[in-house]
Parts: C-alpha cells; sequence; structure tokens
C-alpha cells in the first residue's frame, strides 16, 4: 500500500509534495540568485522542499547535510571533496580541475588535499566550478557550519557571490537565528557585510492545510477517518507536519484512525522535545516552560522567572534568555509584543 504523505522519507518529486507550491515557485524563480535561504522550524518540510526543487530544476547539483562544525582544514576540504564529487557525477567538472593542484581523483570522486604544503585554494576551484556552466549547491542546516574555520567558508561564498555567476548556494536552516548570526550578514567585519541574501521561508499548516494533509493521506491508504479524531489531531499537532505524518503512519500501520494515537504521537513528541532542551541551563527551560503554561507578556514571563529562582531577575538577563530561544527556533515574538513556541509540542511538554 502506497501512502506518500506519511512516508518519512523526505519527498523528491513535486508530485508527492503537500501544498508548497508557492514556495517551489519561489525556489524555481530565485535560482540565478547568488545565496539563497530556506528556512523554518524543525519538522516543517525543508529537506523534502529542498529536494523536490533540486529535481525539478533540471542542473547540477550537490547537496551537503551539514551535522558538524568547521573546525579544522580536514573538514572544510572533506566537505568540498563531497560537493565537488556530486557535481562531477552529474556534469564532468573534473577536466576544469585538472590544473588546481591537490586534488586525486578516484573513478568519479573528487578528493582534495588538506596538508598545508599541498591543499588547493577553494577561491580558485569555485571559480573553476563556475567555468563549467550553472551549478545549485546546497547546505542542509548550515548554521552548524559555524566553528573557527567558519569565516573562511563565508569568505568563499563571498567570493562566488561577486565573481561566481553561474553557482548559487542555498542554505537551509531550522535555527533561524543562529543561522543568521552565523552569516553576519549585518557586521562591517562579516565578508558577506551588505550582501543581499533571498530568503524564503516555510510556515506551518493552517488548520485547513493540516486537515486536508491528512485527509489525502488516509484516502491513499484507503480509510475513511472520523473528522472529529482529525480535528482533535490537528488541534494538538498544530500545523507541524513531522508530527502530523507520524500520526497518520500509526493509524496506517493498525487500519484504524483513533484519538488514542494522538496522544501517544504526543508523548513521544513531547520526549524527544525534552531530550532537545537538556543541553539548556534550567533557566532557559524555566522561560518555556512559563511560555507553555501561558504566561506571554514580558512583565509575566519577568515574575514566573522570579518566583522560581527566589531573586530580581534584571531585563537583560530576561533578554539574553528570551533572544538564545527566538535564534533557536523554540520561541517566536508576535506583532502583540507577546512570546509563545513555536512547536506545540513543547505546550504539551510542560504545561
Amino acid at each position: 500500500m502506497l501512502v506518500i504523505y506519511f512516508d518519512f522519507k523526505p519527498k523528491e518529486t513535486k508530485e508527492d509534495l503537500f501544498d508548497r507550491e508557492e514556495e517551489l515557485k519561489k525556489l524555481l524563480s530565485s535560482k540565478d540568485e547568488s545565496i539563497i535561504l530556506l528556512t523554518g522550524i524543525r519538522r516543517i518540510g525543508k529537506t523534502s522542499l529542498l529536494k523536490v526543487f533540486l529535481n525539478e530544476i533540471k542542473l547540477p547539483y550537490a547537496l551537503v547535510d551539514v551535522r558538524y562544525p568547521l573546525t579544522s582544514y580536514r573538514s572544510l576540504y572533506t566537505i568540498f571533496s563531497n560537493l565537488l564529487s556530486q557535481l562531477n557525477r552529474k556534469r564532468k567538472i573534473v577536466d576544469v580541475l585538472k590544473s588546481v593542484k591537490g586534488i586525486s581523483l578516484f573513478g568519479i570522486d573528487i578528493s582534495l588535499s588538506w596538508d598545508p604544503k599541498n591543499r588547493p585554494s577553494l577561491l580558485e576551484i569555485m571559480d573553476k566550478v563556475d567555468e563549467s556552466g550553472k551549478v545549485i549547491i546546497a547546505f542542509d542546516e548550515a548554521q552548524n557550519l559555524r566553528g573557527k574555520l567558519a569565516n573562511e567558508f563565508l569568505s568563499i561564498l563571498a567570493h562566488c557571490y561577486d565573481y561566481c555567476k553561474n553557482v548559487t548556494f542555498i542554505l537551509t536552516g531550522s535555527d533561524i537565528g543562529l543561522l543568521y548570526d552565523f552569516l553576519k550578514i549585518d557586521d562591517p567585519s562579516s565578508p558577506l557585510y551588505g550582501r543581499h541574501l533571498e530568503e524564503i521561508r516555510l510556515n506551518k499548516f493552517s488548520n485547513e492545510q493540516s486537515l486536508e494533509f491528512l485527509r489525502e493521506g488516509f484516502r491513499q491508504a484507503n480509510i475513511s477517518p472520523n473528522e472529529s479524531v482529525l480535528e482533535y489531531a490537528v488541534s494538538k499537532l498544530d500545523g507541524i507536519v513531522g508530527w502530523l505524518t507520524e500520526f497518520g503512519y500509526r493509524c496506517v500501520k493498525i487500519g484504524e484512525v483513533k484519538r488514542e494515537i494522538v496522544d501517544e504521537v504526543l508523548e513521544i513528541a513531547s520526549k524527544l522535545a525534552m531530550e532537545e532542551l537538556s543541553h539548556f541551563s534550567k533557566d532557559y527551560v524555566i522561560v518555556i516552560e512559563a511560555i507553555a503554561k501561558g504566561y506571554k507578556r514580558w512583565s509575566e514571563l519577568k515574575r514566573y522567572l522570579e518566583d522560581k529562582k527566589k531573586r530580581v531577575v534584571y531585563d537583560a538577563e530576561l533578554k539574553k534568555y528570551l533572544d538564545k530561544l527566538e535564534k533557536r527556533g523554540y520561541v517566536v515574538k508576535k506583532e502583540s509584543r507577546e512570546y509563545d513556541l513555536a512547536d506545540p509540542v513543547l505546550k504539551n511538554a510542560l504545561a
């Protein structure tokens, strides 16, 4: 039984992607921009949209899943070895690289030396890649490129922005604030200072979109769900496609749509959310806990934190907590000047 919408693997074709036509259209129309930011909170579907775009665009591309910070030349040159190998599989670029020192070829794979005496210039390599014609280079979760060599990576982006008209970079990020901190586009000392970066942001599904996503997924599975259960799922999972998919998958597995499965997903998701929060200090968790319980204004948050800590909390201290949580994509500030949680699962975990 093929249930495309409830498959956990990132989507790769336009037909399998639910209701992201507008975002896909923006990506396609931005293909000649130098740097595109694709942003949105965790489990919102960024990787699926990116993969569909790369398959639709019909151009050579490299997609690098960034998991570790740039702490050494080994890590930097390993990343570029990976992306050059991917490009070489789709268009033979090794010919334009023959004159560059420090490059080894193993079949269709390209390996770059990181030996200080022999490592090639990455700027020269990107100039050569530019000569080969139009290419797309994507870094998934690019904020993880932070590290002591981050500025060197930014210099490569800035060089390509100025001189490589055939190279488009796409950077995705769940920790949106951290991604902007990494790029430092407002910092005069940053190589990217003053450059225009095109941003395409994925938002949560609306209630109606979420309902339609579930209805269509269950239709694919030949299951007729109770509408009230779907509405309950949507009210609890709040437009996060990853959690809606988890709910749908579990229902299809047993062949029945049950309200209890929504609660199961919430419990599992809550544990995962709490695990993700474990790297924060207790003070940050208290702020999230306060918002989850409905304390959303500055004065309410400050009083809640003071009651918990049994001492005066100064505005600068609270600002530090909220700024970091915003940057990590856990908290959003609304136009009403209230704060809310980006992921509804945290409300269930902490309320």
